[in-house]
């Protein structure tokens, strides 16, 4: 049984990121052939420019697809014991317990309406910093925070 739903929630989480890809990809028609390689070489990086300009639902998937990778480690972690750690993905579970998407979405908007000089932060950079840091105890690894 916990497999099936291991098996739904990748499913799942890839469906998210194809769509994400072809909604990338149909913006990408106007582009030159050299840029759209470039980005398509490398995970791109969310950053405020992008954000601002995303509609709401976007910018819940967004989170949603953050929801769903914290949730397979936390499954992986169920089965695999060993392989626990303290790492980014626990830390990032351990800042947003409680937090509904929709405030997360919210507050990344008021930051880069109140930071305009910033746009070129990642929106992970904002979650980490305005979200996560401030409700955890230790860093990653339960290094001390900086």
């Amino acid at each position: 049984m916990k497999v099936h739903n291991v098996i739904r929630f990748c499913s799942m989480l890839g469906l998210v990121i194809a769509l994400a890809g072809w909604s990338f990809d149909a913006s990408a028609a106007d582009k030159p052939q050299a840029d759209i390689n470039q980005k398509l070489s490398e995970m791109p990086v969310l950053t405020g420019d992008v954000w601002q300009k995303m509609d709401p639902d976007e910018k819940v998937a967004f989170v949603w697809g953050i929801g769903h990778v914290v949730t397979i480690e936390r499954q992986v972690d169920e089965r695999h014991p060993e392989l626990k750690k303290e790492g980014f993905v626990a830390k990032l579970a351990e800042g947003l317990a409680g937090i509904p998407m929709n405030t997360i979405v919210q507050d990344v908007d008021k930051y880069y309406d109140e930071n305009p000089d910033d746009l070129g932060a990642p929106v992970m950079e904002v979650i980490w910093d305005d979200m996560v840091k401030p409700r955890i105890k230790s860093g990653i690894a339960n290094l001390p925070l900086n």
